[in-house]
This record gives structure tokens, sequence and C-alpha cells, in this order.
């Protein structure tokens, strides 16, 4: 990695900024489970939820590019699509997920995975 890069990280993020690794990877793209340096090197990501999807999945690019043409917020408003999918997963048709609410009263008690 170049130092220059490292360099620039620290003065955007803060040089207290975790990074992996002592020397850091400059991970350039992802396709599938495999990671890519900037020199070509592969590495297999079981990090980064790849096992559901993959890097550059195009049933996912693709939803994401409709949704983010359509509309970019959080589940604090109403929403027609973020009530679907957490519908979907509740009744099991959706991945495994958990709701976590913003709410500190909500916190106290644990959140319950939905099993697909």
């Amino acid at each position: 990695m170049s130092d220059g890069l490292l360099e620039r990280r620290n003065r955007a993020f803060g040089a207290g900024a975790a990074l992996f690794y002592e020397t850091p990877l400059h991970i350039v793209r992802g396709e599938g489970a495999w990671l890519y340096d900037a020199g070509g090197r592969r590495y297999v990501d079981m990090y980064n939820n790849v096992p559901c999807v993959g890097h550059g999945n195009p049933r996912v690019a693709e939803a994401i590019g409709r949704q983010q043409a359509t509309l970019n917020v959080h589940s604090r408003y109403l929403h027609e699509d973020i009530i679907r999918l957490a519908e979907r997963v509740r009744t099991g048709r959706g991945a495994s997920a958990a709701f976590p609410s913003p709410r500190p009263s909500a916190r106290r008690s644990p959140a319950s995975p939905v099993r697909p």
C-alpha cells in the first residue's frame, strides 16, 4: 500500500481510525467471494457479508440502483418498501435478520433473529 494513501486516510478519518492488519491491504475491487488488491493479488473475503451475496452481485446491484433512484431514507419514516422487507423477513421468506430499535427502552430486551 502506498504511504501517500495511508497518510491521506489518516488526515481524512483521523490517525486513530481502525484498519485491519499491521500492513493494511489496499483493496481496489471485489468479485463474488474475492477481494483484489492494487497489485492484483486476490484474497477470499470471509468478513463483508460475502457468504450472503458476494461482491458485485448483479441482482443486488440492480435492486440498490432501483431503490436509490426512488428514495434513500432510513426506517424512521413510513415507507412501503421497508415495511414490506420487515414483513418478508418476519414471515420467514427473506434472509435471517434482527431489527434493532433506536428507542432505549427497546434496547433493554434482546433482539430475536428471524429464521428464513
